[in-house]
């Protein structure tokens, strides 16, 4: 009785810790949304609205953590103006407390009370022809942290569908007849419709493809289904964006224009610092750390191209994006600052819009560049370099603020005999395929790299040691029930890993080290299990 009570109230408070999440959901969108949307009455209601509820819902459910956070997120709006973007401090610090919102949600399965990841809200439905493939594609799409339901018909969708809209449809051609003619009449309905994988046994035509097009297709796997590729393209679908907000330097020696500029650009909530002595901006530079620089033509002391060029004298800064904006009109003389280290160039008076869409899109694309220069080009997670500096900025963090701090090294059990047996590219799938796994199950903050081959390194910042190691042996257990596609056939692999955590006085090489010990302590214990140095 006694057990079932408690088990009971277990439910209760996992079932309000959801309700919580779902409301931290939303202040994350709209906050999210402000890229596009840009600051205005409404949007700024709403999100105080939904700040202030889950302010509410966190204090009932005596969830700390997160109510602290909105309480912050509520303070920092108080003296904001409906129908004026604050400053760039202020929106710095909003940013910064949405930030902490992702870190209290992100990683799943930290207690039971429902702080899990925010991105596994709505479910996926999944409509094949065949139930027992449908089955066991949504116990796989689970171990990846993704909700799924099995469809059973054309029917059964559409009343799924009026009851609770899904994150994405996975659907197999031969559903009901035609899969695609399925997934476009459960979305007539829809003002915006919803992304879907289609799989097909055959290869599709173009014609099959169009239709596919028209049905809102996002990806089309032919022949046998690869998790590791669906997972890939669905946790797209159930990211959410932890960068920074966008950061800008504006050098212009007029104040009130450089005030115009940071005001426009405030407004799609990026960050901006102004320069208005040319000559200080290398300082700049090196302190704020832009995405790019927006720069004016003509300035005391010095021209525009001529900052431009002593800025491209540094490699570190040989990507950075660097836009003119001025009344200059001569068209030769635009294409000479261009050559000269420009990348694009805006003629003032420019609309707010054109100057918010064109520096956005040169910061998406510096980002991008600089995140594939960090990233191994086979699983898109740190490279080996990266995950060490990672490490050595985690120790300095950790002495910082006094808080624990865990290095984890992982590899795959018998990687050899996969790739004798099966052939490098199943290997390679496999390598994928636990990349994607420690993806959805840590945080954005924890930093998660490719060591080399078939091993992995985690830095996991503010986690206990017996945190840690729970939930890599969660995670351990849940890698070896993933089916793997080789060659028409299943595959199952493990993992062994070891934990190590810092102690006062440690360098990254002698955390790396005990990590790699532990490691190798799992291994001649049997593998397929974690160990703690």
């Amino acid at each position: 009785m006694a057990d079932k009570k408690a088990e009971k109230l277990a439910e209760i408070k996992r079932h309000f810790g959801r309700r919580v999440m779902d409301q931290a959901r939303l202040v994350i969108q709209t906050w999210q949304s402000l890229d596009d949307v840009l600051w205005n009455p409404d949007w700024h209601q709403e999100f105080v609205q939904h700040c202030t509820k889950l302010n509410t819902l966190a204090s009932r459910y005596e969830l700390d953590g997160l109510e602290q956070t909105a309480a912050q997120l509520i303070a920092s709006l108080a003296d904001t103006q409906p129908n004026k973007p604050p400053n760039s401090e202020r929106l710095q610090a909003l940013s910064d407390h949405v930030h902490l919102l992702i870190e209290h949600s992100a990683r799943r399965s930290d207690s039971d009370d429902g702080r899990q990841s925010l991105g596994g809200r709505k479910p996926v439905y999944v409509c094949f022809a065949d139930q027992a493939l449908s089955l066991a594609l949504c116990e796989q799409l689970q171990f990846f942290g993704i909700p799924a339901q099995a469809i059973d018909d054309d029917d059964a969708l559409d009343h799924v569908m009026h009851h609770r809209l899904p994150a994405a449809l996975i659907v197999g051609t031969e559903f009901a007849g035609d899969g695609i003619q399925a997934a476009r009449a459960a979305q007539n309905m829809l003002s915006t419709p919803i992304p879907v994988f289609f799989q097909s046994a055959s290869e599709p035509d173009i014609t099959m493809r169009l239709e596919a097009t028209r049905a809102n297709a996002v990806y089309f796997q032919e022949g046998t289904l690869d998790i590791g590729l669906l997972v890939q393209g669905l946790s797209k679908v159930y990211n959410f964006r932890a960068e920074r907000p966008y950061r800008v330097l504006v050098v212009d020696d007029s104040r009130s224009q450089s005030l115009y500029t940071e005001r426009t650009l405030n407004q799609a909530g990026m960050i901006t610092r102004a320069v208005n002595d040319p000559m200080t901006v290398l300082e700049a530079l090196q302190v704020f750390k832009p995405d790019a620089v927006l720069m004016d033509m003509y300035m005391p002391g010095c021209t525009g191209i001529e900052v431009a060029r002593i800025i491209r004298q540094q490699q570190v800064y040989n990507t950075l994006p660097i836009l003119y904006l001025s009344a200059e009109q001569d068209v030769g003389k635009q294409m000479d600052a261009m050559d000269q280290g420009g990348d694009d160039f805006l003629t003032k008076p420019v609309a707010s819009d054109v100057l918010i869409a064109t520096v956005r899109h040169r910061c998406i694309r510096h980002r991008s560049l600089k995140d594939q220069m960090i990233r191994d080009s086979l699983t898109g997670l740190l490279d080996h370099n990266t995950i060490l500096d990672a490490l050595k900025q985690g120790i300095a963090e950790t002495q910082q603020k006094q808080q624990p701090l865990c290095f984890a090294m992982i590899d795959i059990d018998h990687f050899k005999a996969v790739n004798d047996n099966y052939g490098h590219p199943v290997g390679d799938r496999i390598i994928r395929s636990l990349a994607l796994y420690l993806r959805q199950r840590f945080r954005a903050t924890d930093s998660v790299g490719r060591y080399g081959g078939e091993e992995f390194a985690l830095v996991l910042p503010n986690t206990p040691l017996d945190d840690a190691e729970r939930l890599l042996n969660e995670v351990c257990a849940g890698f070896a029930r993933i089916d793997h596609e080789a060659g028409g056939t299943p595959l199952k692999t493990t993992f062994s890993g070891g934990v190590a955590a810092y102690q006062e006085g440690m360098d990254a090489s002698e955390l790396s080290q005990a990590a790699d010990q532990a490691l190798y302590q799992a291994k001649h214990d049997g593998r397929n299990r974690v160990r703690r140095a």
